[in-house]
């Protein structure tokens, strides 16, 4: 399956990509996920991966404090999220994927973001995620299993519809989503954890 959809992803056409990322904003707009000051971390696609372009340019208009994944150990798929703006330059690691360089720029933990948009391959309607199969984000992700003392970041996928699958079977290692985004609406997943991206919803309509 992991296969299958990567494949479909590549053969997207550059116009129907961008027609996306425009809707991924749209999205994000409509849900009150940005507002001013929030750390966000998003991502530069690869290999077909859903644009998030267009939602880091809505974040930058709103204020918010962007940053982007490096990899910071290659042989134990370790990252963290180093801080973004228009000025930062971008590397391409070993992987091919391009990232902020990280001399001379801030470097932070996943845990003192607010928000992440995160790729994925597939997603199923419990908010369960399946990524490229490194394990990048479950490894510097995994403080929220513990869920009763950390509440952040909170996690959004962004995808096309066609990823969206009936059932993917959880691991003990993966962190169920908050929502996910696709160029039609906003999924809200995973029952054990809507009331987090709720009382987030909440907050920011009440703002």
């Amino acid at each position: 399956m992991r296969r299958a959809i990567r494949s479909r992803r590549r053969i997207l056409a550059p116009s129907t990509r961008a027609r996306a990322a425009r809707s991924f904003a749209r999205m994000a707009a409509a849900a009150h996920l940005l507002r001013p000051a929030l750390r966000v971390g998003a991502y530069v696609a690869f290999d077909g991966e859903a644009d998030a372009a267009q939602i880091i340019a809505l974040a930058q208009r709103r204020g918010c404090e962007l940053f982007l994944p490096a990899v910071t150990n290659h042989r134990r798929f370790q990252m963290h999220f180093v801080r973004y703006t228009g000025d930062t330059r971008l590397q391409r690691n070993a992987f091919g994927i391009l990232e902020p360089q990280h001399t001379g720029n801030k470097v932070i933990a996943p845990l003192q973001l607010d928000l992440i948009f995160m790729p994925l391959v597939a997603f199923d309607d419990n908010g369960t995620r399946l990524g490229s199969g490194a394990g990048f984000y479950d490894r510097c992700l995994r403080h929220l299993h513990a869920q009763r003392q950390w509440r952040k970041p909170k996690l959004i996928g962004i995808g096309y519809e066609f990823q969206r699958v009936t059932h993917l079977i959880s691991q003990v290692w993966d962190i169920p989503l908050d929502g996910v985004i696709t160029e039609r609406c906003f999924h809200r997943p995973h029952p054990t954890r809507t009331g987090v991206i709720d009382e987030l919803l909440a907050a920011e309509i009440g703002a």
